[in-house]
């Protein structure tokens, strides 16, 4: 039982590196021993992602049978008193109250950013276009 509480431990991320997409976690139960540089377990395939957890967050790490030095992180452990969005809601919630998220209840996928919206490219709407304020069309207001 003791190999396994040595390979796999939640810890605290204290760093996080977004260049090399590592961080590392220090761990309570080892009088606050740190880990070495772990990559960290994302999303891949054809749309990569580059979530990494932030240092104080709580963290899933998988180590070799050799100590903590090599390892993986598995991801944050959520916060259970406040969750994002609802159960029926996939998505991605920002702490300045931005949002993407597809609610499978209302069938909805929800957009809000605190900075406004920018889109590249053509934009085809098949459905009616409700809008509440006003349209700017090169310079000119419809």
């Amino acid at each position: 039982m003791s190999a396994i509480r040595n390979i796999f431990r939640i810890g605290t991320c204290s760093t996080s590196d977004p260049e090399s997409g590592t961080i590392t976690a220090f761990f309570e139960d080892r009088d606050d021993m740190v880990s070495g540089d772990l990559p960290v377990l994302t999303r891949g395939g054809w749309a990569r992602s580059n979530e990494l957890p932030e240092p104080g967050q709580e963290v899933a790490c998988l180590f070799l049978a050799n100590g903590i030095s090599e390892g993986i992180c598995l991801g944050v452990i959520e916060d259970e008193e406040d969750p994002p969005g609802t159960p029926d809601q996939r998505g991605v919630w920002f702490e300045d109250g931005s949002y993407v998220y597809y609610d499978r209840t209302t069938q909805k996928l929800m957009v809000k950013a605190a900075g406004g919206v920018s889109l590249e490219g053509d934009v085809t709407i098949k459905g009616n276009l409700t809008v509440e304020g006003t349209i700017t069309r090169g310079g000119e207001i419809i």
